[in-house]
């Protein structure tokens, strides 16, 4: 089980394999050329096997209503550009309802240098190119002539709905996409690929508008990469070792083992480790943070974590083992943060989890047979709690806050630490 839409930016990209089929010979994407009856051929296949494939298609939209939105877009290829029919295509996948359908987004699509991420009501940049830094920690208002408000009610067209997932879902998600051209032009927002204005405030509310010029994505080892300067003073615990998937380390001062617990590789490996750090270092606290968790197996996380952490009464105690949880933590990462909950002491704290708990999931994909594009699509039910909740809830809710990650502070970690065991 694995997150398809993932933070920020550069998160949802074709297999390393379809990378190399439409690079060339000096390793740079290329955007395929299709025709006309190619296009509808993939349309074709998209519509015809996630009807095959997916556990139950019309969970959450009618046969009718998604074979009417294929036939307005078979309708419609003729007289729109490669980008608008994959976006169009995404749109139809939405419709499904669930965060492990719809399409990888295309290595050639290009994005515009920011990074954003949504504190409440309000998109910040926290990141963005050197030639863009005087936006840098301002509130985006408006992208060309529409308010950030109209985007954003655009770009949910995108990916399920907050009723079908839920509103963290939506907020953890829309970022990637509000930074992506192709997307924004086939809304609507903007009226080219070329050059955007995006219009910023400050805390005075005077505004800033830059002409943002979209970039594409260098592939460097298989994985889309940008380099953007951050907006934060400095990088908390959880912001740091970005590449590592696991790994941890000991605060003297609290004494408390810290875990960051991103993915599900080597999992057997790492947590022995762990227990093996725990067992030579006796520690008051156990934090496991899984607030960047996309997702893998979480028969793994059970038996390697949970299965372990109820055998050692020393550390499964209530005010001595926390599980940090967020927008972000999905599908496999949401299963275990629950059996964290029911097998285990763990106190639960941060965002509530930006996954439905009783939904579609265990994702498998397909290639489209002309341009190439990856389609997951779920094929199984789960349901892990008995009440049909639309998130789970932290134990103790600590909201993301601008001025804390601003300065590099970590709220959710510090309430922790400043709980005596």
């Amino acid at each position: 089980m694995q997150r398809l839409f993932l933070q920020i930016l550069l998160a949802t990209f074709l297999s390393s394999s379809s990378i190399a089929s439409l690079s060339d010979s000096q390793g740079r994407i290329q955007t395929p050329t299709l025709t006309v009856q190619e296009w509808r051929e993939d349309l074709r296949y998209l519509s015809r096997e996630l009807a095959r494939r997916h556990k139950n298609l019309y969970h959450a939209t009618s046969r009718e209503q998604f074979e009417r939105a294929v036939a307005e877009l078979d309708a419609a290829i003729p007289s729109l550009q490669g980008h608008q029919i994959i976006v169009r295509m995404q749109q139809i996948a939405a419709t499904v309802g669930d965060g492990h359908t719809g399409w990888h987004m295309p290595p050639y699509f290009k994005r515009y240098p920011l990074a954003l991420y949504w504190f409440g009501n309000e998109l910040r940049v926290i990141a963005a190119a050197e030639g863009y830094k005087s936006s840098l920690g301002m509130r985006v208002v408006k992208i060309g002539s529409a308010s950030i408000n109209e985007v954003q009610a655009r770009v949910r067209s995108c990916f399920p709905s907050a009723e079908n997932e839920n509103e963290w879902y939506v907020l953890g998600t829309s970022p990637a996409f509000i930074v992506v051209p192709e997307v924004l032009h086939a809304l609507g927002i903007v009226p080219g690929l070329g050059p955007a204005t995006f219009t910023f405030e400050g805390e005075d509310a005077n505004p800033l508008a830059l002409e943002i010029r979209p970039v594409e994505v260098p592939v460097v080892n298989g994985v889309p990469t940008l380099r953007l300067r951050a907006a934060a003073k400095e990088e908390p615990l959880f912001r740091q070792k970005r590449g590592e998937k696991f790994w941890f380390t000991y605060l003297p001062d609290s004494q408390t083992v810290y875990v960051s617990f991103r993915g599900y590789d080597s999992l057997g490996d790492n947590a022995r480790k762990l227990f093996q750090f725990l067992a030579a270092n006796p520690a008051k606290r156990l934090v496991i943070d899984m607030r960047q968790n996309g997702g893998g197996d979480f028969f793994e996380g059970r038996r390697h974590l949970i299965q372990p952490l109820r055998k050692r009464p020393a550390i499964n105690q209530k005010g001595r083992l926390f599980v940090i949880i967020g927008r972000q933590t999905f599908s496999a990462a949401m299963a275990n943060a629950i059996d964290f909950r029911k097998e285990t002491n763990a106190i639960l704290v941060g965002e509530p989890i930006g996954e439905r708990p009783n939904s579609y999931s265990e994702n498998d994909e397909m290639t489209l047979p002309n341009s190439r594009l990856v389609v997951s699509y779920s094929t199984r039910y789960y349901k892990f709690l008995e009440e049909d909740a639309p998130a789970v809830m932290p134990d103790k809710r600590i909201d993301p806050n601008w001025a804390d990650f601003r300065a590099g502070r970590d709220p959710v970690l510090d309430w922790i630490l400043s709980n005596n065991p």
